[in-house]
Protein backbone atom coordinates (compact mmCIF):
# COMPACT_ATOMS: atom_id res chain seq x y z
CA UNK A 1 0.00 0.00 0.00
CA UNK A 2 1.85 3.41 -1.22
CA UNK A 3 1.35 6.55 0.47
CA UNK A 4 -1.60 7.94 -1.52
CA UNK A 5 -3.50 4.79 -0.86
CA UNK A 6 -2.57 4.87 3.06
CA UNK A 7 -3.81 8.78 3.00
CA UNK A 8 -7.22 8.18 1.41
CA UNK A 9 -8.32 5.19 3.57
CA UNK A 10 -7.03 6.80 6.30
CA UNK A 11 -9.06 10.29 5.53
CA UNK A 12 -12.17 7.75 4.33
CA UNK A 13 -12.12 6.04 8.08
CA UNK A 14 -12.25 9.03 9.85
CA UNK A 15 -15.37 10.60 7.48
CA UNK A 16 -17.12 7.12 8.14
CA UNK A 17 -16.63 7.56 11.94
CA UNK A 18 -17.47 11.16 11.75
CA UNK A 19 -20.45 10.14 10.05
CA UNK A 20 -21.03 7.50 12.71
CA UNK A 21 -20.96 10.36 15.00
CA UNK A 22 -23.81 12.12 13.83
CA UNK A 23 -26.24 9.36 13.25
CA UNK A 24 -25.67 8.57 17.00
CA UNK A 25 -25.99 12.45 17.96
CA UNK A 26 -29.03 12.25 15.97
CA UNK A 27 -31.08 8.51 16.56
CA UNK A 28 -30.12 9.19 20.54
CA UNK A 29 -29.93 12.88 20.67
CA UNK A 30 -26.70 12.51 22.93
CA UNK A 31 -23.02 12.28 22.00
CA UNK A 32 -22.28 9.02 24.60
CA UNK A 33 -24.89 6.76 25.74
CA UNK A 34 -23.38 3.44 27.57
CA UNK A 35 -26.68 1.02 27.38
CA UNK A 36 -25.88 1.11 23.44
CA UNK A 37 -21.87 1.45 23.91
CA UNK A 38 -21.15 -2.45 21.94
CA UNK A 39 -22.56 -0.80 18.54
CA UNK A 40 -21.76 2.61 18.28
CA UNK A 41 -18.89 4.15 20.29
CA UNK A 42 -16.70 0.95 20.00
CA UNK A 43 -16.82 1.20 16.22
CA UNK A 44 -16.27 5.27 16.61
CA UNK A 45 -13.15 4.07 18.17
CA UNK A 46 -12.09 1.37 15.85
CA UNK A 47 -12.58 3.87 12.54
CA UNK A 48 -11.36 6.91 14.19
CA UNK A 49 -8.16 4.82 15.69
CA UNK A 50 -7.21 3.27 12.05
CA UNK A 51 -8.11 6.67 10.49
CA UNK A 52 -5.96 8.67 12.13
CA UNK A 53 -2.85 5.84 12.70
CA UNK A 54 -3.01 5.62 8.69
CA UNK A 55 -2.68 9.74 8.08
CA UNK A 56 -0.02 9.72 10.61
CA UNK A 57 2.06 7.11 8.87
CA UNK A 58 1.50 8.33 5.37
CA UNK A 59 2.64 11.29 7.23
CA UNK A 60 5.95 10.32 8.66
CA UNK A 61 6.82 7.54 6.73
CA UNK A 62 9.68 7.84 4.15
CA UNK A 63 9.56 5.81 1.05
Amino acid sequence: MNRRERKTLGILLVLIGLLTVVHHIYITGRPFDLGDITNHEFFEAILFTAGITLLLVSSFHKE
